[in-house]
């Protein structure tokens, strides 16, 4: 069905050159792939203080607190996020998210009360919310790195915040991460990994705060909404444009 959807569309966007492969495989023309990377909106998400109105109102702002902000779903292991609460008692790991993956940590992590859940959070309170963090956290399963970007990387990276990123190292979110400093990448096959990186990262404020203004850089130099726009209108213009083959002359 995806694959007809393409084949039936004047243009296709997609988010990583990754993808051109299967693209092409399934036999959509190059002249109709234009490759636009995701980005997050700047003037919504801003880097702020740890200690803010929500870090105060849920008594987290004194605490080392290790976040996960958006969908926990398949591609994901929430199981991660629970032993990295048991491995860092000193620490918190907040989870914001809800479906399948929140309702696997309630009935199996239940006991740890280092590891907190909350629902999504209202949208005008974001900025704060991954303020509130030490260290933001990205989770995707080694099996969903060919089809997957999470888009919760951007939005971090404009938070001012470094990542911690459990996931498959050729994924385009993992190589930007790497590429521009924003925090550390760790192998999902390599659960000790992701505690050993934590409990460094912990360990080192001033790493923390690089990260996290690298990230921030690179989002205000690759989030202008302006040239993604003039961008999209292109496609769109060529899309609705007929091509002088296409004329039908009556």
């Amino acid at each position: 069905m995806e694959r007809k959807l393409l084949l039936d569309a004047e243009a296709v966007v997609p988010i990583t050159e990754d993808f051109l492969p299967v693209l092409r495989r399934w036999g959509v023309p190059s002249d109709r792939i234009a490759v636009i990377e995701n980005w997050a909106p700047l003037d919504q998400v801003m880097p702020r203080a740890k200690r803010n109105r929500w870090s105060e109102d849920h008594g987290v702002w004194d605490t080392p607190v290790f976040m996960y902000s958006g969908t926990l779903g398949r591609k994901h292991d929430p199981k991660l996020l629970m032993d990295l609460a048991t491995a860092l008692p000193d620490a918190i790991v907040l989870v914001i998210s809800e479906g399948a993956g929140t309702v696997w940590l309630r009935r199996h992590a239940s006991g740890i009360t280092n590891l907190r859940l909350f629902a999504f959070q209202p949208e005008e309170s974001l900025s704060e919310v991954l303020g509130s963090a030490d260290v933001l956290l990205v989770t995707l399963q080694e099996d969903a790195g060919e089809f997957s970007v999470p888009s919760k990387v951007l939005t971090y990276m404009a938070a001012g915040r470094p990542i911690l990123a459990c996931m498959p190292a050729n994924n385009l979110a993992a190589r930007t991460i790497l590429s521009v400093g924003a925090g550390r990448v760790v192998s999902p096959s390599d659960p000790e990994g992701l505690v050993a990186a934590a409990r460094e990262l912990l360990a080192r404020s001033e790493e923390r705060h690089r990260a996290g203004a690298a990230g921030r850089s690179h989002a205000e130099m690759a989030f202008d909404i302006g040239p993604i726009t003039d961008r999209f209108e292109e496609i769109f213009e060529s899309a609705i444009t007929p091509s002088p083959m296409s004329i039908v002359r009556v």
